[in-house]
Parts: C-alpha cells; sequence; structure tokens
C-alpha cells in the first residue's frame, strides 16, 4: 500500500490536492458568506444584531453535529460519495434563499448549508490519510487547511462586497454557479479511493472509542481552550461588521468585507508555526500564539481603523497559531483512537463558532464593542492558563 500511494510526484496526488483545495474554498465561502452582510440582512428582515447572528451561528451548529454523523457514516460507506453529494446538495439553498421573504426561512435554509458542509472536513483528511503516502500527506493536508482559511476569508470578502456593490441575493445566486462548476470539477478531477477499508465495528464501539478522551483531563482542557479561542474569534468577527457601520466610523459594507483579508495572516501564519513548533517546541508556540491572538484582540478597543486593521491582523495570525497547533497536540497527545480524539476537538470548536455568533451577542447589546472585547479577551486567557498549568 505505501509503495503505490500517491506522492507529491505523482499527477493525482496533485489532482487530490486541487481538488480538495476547490471543494474547500467552495464549502467555507458558502459557510462563512453571510458574516459581513448581517447588517445588510438585520436591516432588510428588520430584526436586531443578535437575531440575525443566528444565519451565522445555525449554520455552525449543525456542521458540528454532522461531522460526527458523517465521520461514522464514511467509515462503512466510504469518502469520496459523501464529499461529492454533499458538495453537491449544498449548493441547492444557495438558490433558495434569494427568493424566500421570512427571516425563519432563511435560517432553516443556513441549517441545512451547516449540514451539508460537514460533508468535507468530516472526511477530507481521513481521504488524504488513505490515499497519500506517508512522506507527502503533511504536504496534502497543509494545502487543505490552507483552503479551509482561504475560503473562509473568500466568502466574507466577496460576500460583503458584492452584496452591497449590487444585491445580497446576486450574492448568492454567484456563489450557486461558483459551487455547481466546482461541485461537478471535484466529480471528476478527485481519484477515486483505492485503500479504504470498510469498518465493520458496531457505531456504540466508535461512540466509545471517541468519548473515552473525556476521560482524560489533559485534552478535555485542550477542547475546551479550543472552544474559547474559537468563542473569542468568532466573536470579534461577527460583531465587527455592526461595530464599524456605525458612529464613529461609518464604513460601508464594501469597506469592511475588505477586513477580512487579515485572515491572510492565517493562511500564511499556520505552516510558519509548524516549522517553529518543530524547532522549539509546539506548546511553546502554541501559547506565544494564544497571547499574540489576545494582544490583537485588545488593540482593536483603540477607535481607530488603520490601528484595528492592525489589531485583526495581528489576532488572526495568533489565533491561527494556537488552533492549528492545539488540534496537533490533539492528535499527539491521545494514546488511541486519535481521530476520535480529533472529532471531538473539532466539535468542541464549532460549539465555539456557536457560542460566539450568538451568544456574544448578548455582551454586544448591553455592553458594546468593548464588552464584546473583554470577553474575547478574557476567556482565551482563562482557559489558556488552566490548559498550560494542566499539560505542564
Amino acid at each position: 500500500m505505501e509503495e503505490t500511494a500517491y506522492s507529491f510526484r505523482d499527477r493525482r496526488f496533485w489532482q487530490l490536492s486541487l481538488g480538495l483545495m476547490l471543494a474547500s474554498v467552495f464549502v467555507f465561502s458558502n459557510l462563512y458568506i453571510v458574516q459581513p452582510i448581517l447588517p445588510i440582512l438585520a436591516k432588510e428582515f428588520d430584526v436586531s444584531a443578535t437575531e440575525s447572528s443566528l444565519l451565522f451561528s445555525v449554520a455552525s451548529f449543525s456542521l458540528m453535529i454532522s461531522l460526527l454523523a458523517f465521520g461514522f457514516i464514511s467509515d462503512r460507506i466510504g469518502r469520496l460519495g459523501i464529499l461529492k453529494w454533499t458538495m453537491l446538495l449544498s449548493v441547492v439553498p444557495l438558490f433558495i434563499m434569494p427568493m424566500v421573504d421570512s427571516f425563519y426561512a432563511l435560517v432553516f435554509l443556513r441549517l441545512l448549508v451547516g449540514i451539508f458542509a460537514a460533508g468535507l472536513p468530516a472526511v477530507a483528511v481521513a481521504y488524504i490519510s488513505e490515499e497519500v503516502s506517508p512522506g507527502s500527506r503533511a504536504l496534502a493536508v497543509t494545502i487543505y487547511i490552507a483552503s479551509n482559511a482561504l475560503g473562509g476569508m473568500a466568502g466574507r470578502v466577496f460576500g460583503g462586497f458584492w452584496a452591497e456593490t449590487f444585491t445580497w441575493q446576486s450574492s448568492f445566486y454567484v456563489l450557486g454557479i461558483f459551487g455547481v462548476i466546482i461541485s461537478l470539477l471535484c466529480v471528476f478531477v478527485l481519484p477515486k479511493s483505492q485503500y479504504f477499508i470498510s469498518s465493520s465495528k458496531p457505531y456504540s464501539e466508535d461512540l466509545k472509542g471517541m468519548f473515552i478522551h473525556l476521560k482524560n483531563p489533559k485534552l478535555i482542557y485542550a477542547f475546551v481552550f479550543g472552544m474559547m479561542i474559537q468563542v473569542s474569534f468568532s466573536g470579534v468577527w461577527v460583531y465587527l461588521p455592526f461595530y464599524l457601520e456605525g458612529d464613529p466610523f461609518f464604513l460601508s459594507i464594501q469597506v469592511i468585507s475588505l477586513l477580512f483579508l487579515t485572515y491572510s495572516m492565517g493562511v500564511v501564519g499556520s505552516p510558519i508555526a509548524g516549522k517553529l513548533a518543530d524547532l522549539y517546541g509546539t506548546v511553546k508556540i502554541l501559547f506565544s500564539g494564544l497571547i499574540i491572538m489576545v494582544l490583537g484582540v485588545l488593540i482593536t478597543v483603540i477607535p481607530n481603523v488603520i490601528v484595528i486593521v492592525f489589531g485583526l491582523a495581528v489576532m488572526c495570525l495568533g489565533f491561527f497559531t494556537a488552533h492549528s497547533l492545539t488540534s496537533s497536540w490533539v492528535g499527539a497527545a491521545a494514546q488511541h483512537h486519535k481521530s476520535g480524539a480529533t472529532s471531538i476537538y473539532l466539535f468542541s470548536y464549532y460549539i465555539g463558532v456557536t457560542i460566539g455568533g450568538t451568544g456574544v451577542g448578548v455582551i454586544w447589546t448591553s455592553m458594546g464593542w468593548t464588552g464584546v472585547i473583554l470577553v474575547s479577551a478574557i476567556l482565551p486567557l482563562m482557559s489558556g492558563w488552566f490548559f498550560y498549568r494542566k499539560i505542564q
């Protein structure tokens, strides 16, 4: 198996990497396209900022539940079928959403987006692990993870810029057409699974193997830490457009959407963090990332657009460093059922997205931007402190 699995010298390795990259860009664009246009949708449907955030957090919630389900199912029926069908199905809500006139119908369609979006992250790494040789797996996974950040950035920048230039409805149609093209390309480009072996174990055994990690205190602190850094990160980004469109900035959604380009710090920073971790140790670089992230969050409290952009860039660099290395640490720390530990970490991570999206809305409503920043700085620091003490 290892002699014939794809290496970076093989054409099919690059077909696999390109297919997953394109799929990732579309899936994460679809997931995050609503984030910069929440103020537009809040006005369109006459709902509060906190209510509008449901369009973001409900997709994250359904995604985290579906991740576990698709992970279990893919162990039995294969990876590619789930990946291709969920991609095709995720396009459908994009053509329906512009036609609805009910806010909660829109929320329901976003719930479906989250379910279908889970197909890719649930199977991508397992597909790579099975089809790519050990010496080339790190490269394939790095390309895939960088594409996650690239897709999230692209969806946010495109969504905000297009929606205000034209209409929010047309932004969904354009992304839908892009999704159809990408889905069809993935159907033909992604190589067939050669080494998938169907699991015959009962689901109860898989669940037992996964949740046994909840008896490991070090891993529990890692799961909570991953959740809290995401609560912070999502909280800042969800309420940033509401903050910057008001006094004293009065920025347009077009301009605000361009701030999501600071995500590029994560695309660049994650691979660099991995190399630094190899040189100086994962724990040291992981918690350096936490400090950098919190520093960036605090900088954004200064009411100056240039300073805020700088703070966002620093925050993104620190967040993606801490997140990527925590995920890596969890995989290494789990003594067995490593995929189960990684699944729980991702589950915790997306709980953080959900809480950061809507839960932080209570703080926004009562305390404004200063409250969002305080919560977004304190929660990661507290959870990071307990996590650090536990693993030392």
